[in-house]
């Protein structure tokens, strides 16, 4: 402790802190010690009430030391990533090591990004910055910081090809709740996480296992961090259950990924007075559609339903199609207790049993939902079409609406495929939908619209939750003709208010980097597979092309799936630059704001539109937010992407535990130096390990994709004929032996 003292008496002096505000000094000293705040703030408060150190700013006159608990707690609350306590942190980070540049004249680079852990214990900085390359972080440099927790790093050059940096501020945490097995030794207790990368163990005291007992699966509170090896101290807040059962693992990889099914108190408080209905008196400004006939189409388990479409025949022969997408920003005004709740989500995550909605129930389930033979509120695109399905006008406008029929896809391709059994005016408006729809497709395909040929797959539970089957999910006319009309709305949405110079959120996608489409073009020409692509300035239409020759072809389900890896993630963004993917110059997600933040965003912007609300203070407060909106949809949206597909994945080991022992006929999906991937019909994808390959002298080629030996090849492509020999639940494994 007087080691402390003396350091903290020393760098106010060196550093010529007295004279900032309380809350600065605390921070340089949290920087320059690479403490935790609060301990700061304690050590300062006691140096203060001694008489040690003397202020000079009149805050400090009030910072005597309450009677506080020795033990450092952490701020649990929640903070927007893009809160400005961050950038304080960033800038007081930089100004402390700026301050030592200066007096060194050395010059060290600072980074920002986020901590890539090892189960060895020396981790890896992701820079912000995409350009720079990775920075090694030895252990005894990472000070508290964990992994995936946002950080500055001071950069240093060892000499050598690698930089090596060191934590010099830890600016969010990544998260303080971590899923582990506990384990109970006599008086120890601790908790080992599931994710090998977070690098410690997690000290929990006995009085704070909370009913915990040896050998469950938990999620453990880090009460505490420490900047040595020492590993943080924890408490049990909540235990998931006996491990390697099927609800335990998913909930256990759900809430490593932060994600929880419950609303706080406060949002499920004000959902209660939410209204059931709606009367269209009370409207008298808005389109009454109720009269006129509209339906959805959707999946069978849809229970969030927001969108509905319509079709009618002009005077003039035309075609005007009616995207009515359900008015949640009525409800969901900036800033009330649901958005700062959906801005946090920022979108719904689904799981083959469970969903995990953005909204609460009462809005999502209840007076939002587009359900069957009941008005709702509405915002409406009606786009006009001439003969040829080019757009000749359109009108955006709010609405009433009053859903004529719940449709299902199964039930429109069953009319798709000639039956009789629906009302023969809706045939009649299908079938008129089915023709521009087609339109619309050709259209898209004529300009260089990608379509991968990747199924999804379908999971299959019975009533205990354990997976009876695993398909790959269809994808029939039925959904494209969704997929067509909810397309055009969102490029007919985003040129309009392009053109309107507004602030707004579109999602972009970019150009592929040359490097990965050169790789993509070495695994084609390794297929011996013609194609025109120029890696250098890439476009839609060679990738379209490419796709299209491989058609029926052994490579294709591989080929389509190298060109997807080979795309840039989409993603939202305030510049409007274009869909690569969809070669649409102009796009954005105006049709799912039950279950995406983005998609609300942009209604509320439309209806202030709407109701020329939009000046040029309104211009400045929109221009802020849709930057905030952007980045956070973003991440939530490629948050939500991966943990469905874990939990996926976990579906897929659970149900391989029922089929050791059995063979399958599978393709090679990858290929690495210690062994090659193989992907089975039900989208199963397991190792063959090296050393359970024939024997023989192999060689790994990069370029070619392909595992070579004197008397064996295995090439990306190839199919193979295995059997299933491990599936672990814990590690999410399969393992295939040859048959």
């Amino acid at each position: 402790m007087e080691e402390l003292d003396k350091l903290i008496i020393n760098q106010i002096k060196q550093n010529k802190l007295s004279s900032l505000s309380y809350d600065l000094i605390i921070n340089q000293l949290s920087v320059l010690n690479n403490k935790p705040y609060e301990l700061m703030k304690l050590t300062l408060d006691r140096l203060i009430s001694e008489n040690k150190v003397s202020l000079k700013c009149a805050k400090c006159e009030t910072a005597k030391p309450k009677k506080e608990k020795r033990i450092t707690q952490i701020d649990n609350s929640v903070k927007s990533p893009y809160s400005s306590d961050r950038q304080n942190n960033i800038d007081l980070a930089y100004d402390i090591i700026g301050r030592k540049d200066k007096k060194s004249n050395s010059k060290i680079q600072k980074v920002e990004g986020k901590i890539q852990g090892t189960s060895k214990g020396y981790a890896f900085l992701i820079p912000t910055d995409i350009t720079l390359d990775d920075i090694f972080i030895p252990e005894r440099e990472l000070g508290s910081a964990m992994n995936n927790d946002r950080v500055v790093v001071a950069v240093k050059n060892t000499g050598g090809k690698k930089m090596e940096g060191k934590v010099i501020q830890v600016i969010e945490r990544n998260s303080m709740r971590i899923v582990g097995l506990l384990h109970i030794v006599k008086k120890l207790a601790y908790v080992t996480p599931d994710d090998v990368k977070f690098g410690k163990d997690i000290s929990i005291p006995l009085k704070s296992l909370n009913g915990a007992k040896d050998g469950q699966k938990v999620v453990a509170k880090i009460t505490r961090y420490y900047s040595s090896k020492r590993n943080p101290d924890g408490e049990i807040v909540e235990v998931l259950g006996e491990p390697n059962k099927i609800d335990t693992e998913v909930m256990a990889i759900i809430r490593s990924y932060g994600l929880i099914e419950d609303f706080p108190n406060k949002v499920k408080e004000s959902a209660k007075f939410l209204p059931e209905s709606i009367n269209k008196s009370d409207y008298p400004n808005r389109l009454d559609y109720t009269n006129n006939i509209c339906f959805t189409i959707d999946g069978e388990d849809t229970r969030d339903i927001d969108d509905a479409v319509s079709i009618d025949i002009a005077k003039n022969g035309n075609r005007i199609l009616g995207v009515h997408i359900a008015d949640v920003g009525e409800y969901v005004k900036r800033d009330n207790v649901f958005d700062k709740e959906a801005f946090k989500r920022g979108t719904s995550v689904y799981f083959p049993n469970l969903v995990l909605p953005m909204l609460p129930r009462e809005l999502s389930n209840g007076i939002c939902s587009l359900n069957e033979r009941v008005d709702r509120l509405a915002l409406s695109c009606f786009m006009e079409f001439d003969k040829n399905a080019n757009l000749v006008d359109y009108k955006i406008c709010e609405s009433v609406i009053n859903s004529k029929k719940r449709f299902t896809y199964t039930e429109v391709q069953r009319v798709f495929d000639g039956a009789h059994d629906q009302n023969e005016e809706l045939i009649e408006k299908l079938n008129l939908m089915r023709s521009l729809a087609s339109q619309l497709e050709k259209k898209r395909h004529d300009r260089g619209a990608i379509e991968f040929n990747i199924p999804e797959v379908q999971v299959y539970l019975n009533d205990l939750g354990d997976v009876l089957n695993l398909t790959k999910r269809e994808h029939n006319e039925s959904h494209k003709l969704i997929e067509s009309f909810m397309i055009v709305a969102n490029e007919t949405i985003a040129t309009h208010f392009l053109s309107k110079n507004i602030p707004f959120v579109y999602r972009i996608h970019e150009s592929p980097d040359s490097e990965k489409i050169q790789r993509l073009v070495g695994m084609v020409d390794n297929f011996g597979v013609k194609h025109s692509i120029n890696t250098q300035e890439c476009e839609p239409k060679d990738i379209q092309k490419l796709l299209e020759s491989i058609e029926n072809e052994p490579c294709e389900y591989v080929l389509n799936k190298i060109a997807l890896r080979c795309m840039k993630k989409a993603k939202y963004s305030p510049e409007c630059i274009g869909h690569f993917g969809l070669a649409s110059p102009k796009y954005c997600h105006f049709t799912s704001p039950i279950r995406r933040y983005p998609d609300l965003t942009i209604h509320r912007i439309i209806k202030e539109y709407l109701h020329n609300e939009i000046n040029d203070r309104e211009k400045l407060i929109l221009k802020e937010f849709v930057n905030y909106s952007s980045i956070q949809s973003s991440e939530t949206e490629r948050n939500a992407e991966s943990v469905e597909r874990d939990v996926d994945d976990l579906y897929r080991v659970f149900y391989m535990t029922h089929h050791i022992g059995e063979e399958f006929e599978g393709v090679i999906s990858g290929v690495t130096n210690f062994g090659i991937f193989v992907e089975l019909e039900n989208t199963c994808e397991g190792m063959i390990k090296i050393e359970n390959l024939p024997q023989d002298q192999y060689e790994y080629f990069e370029d070619r994709f392909c595992l070579k030996g004197y008397n064996h090849l295995y090439t990306i492509g190839d199919k193979l004929k295995v059997k299933s020999v491990r599936a672990d639940i814990l590690s999410r494994e399969i393992d295939f032996e040859l048959v």
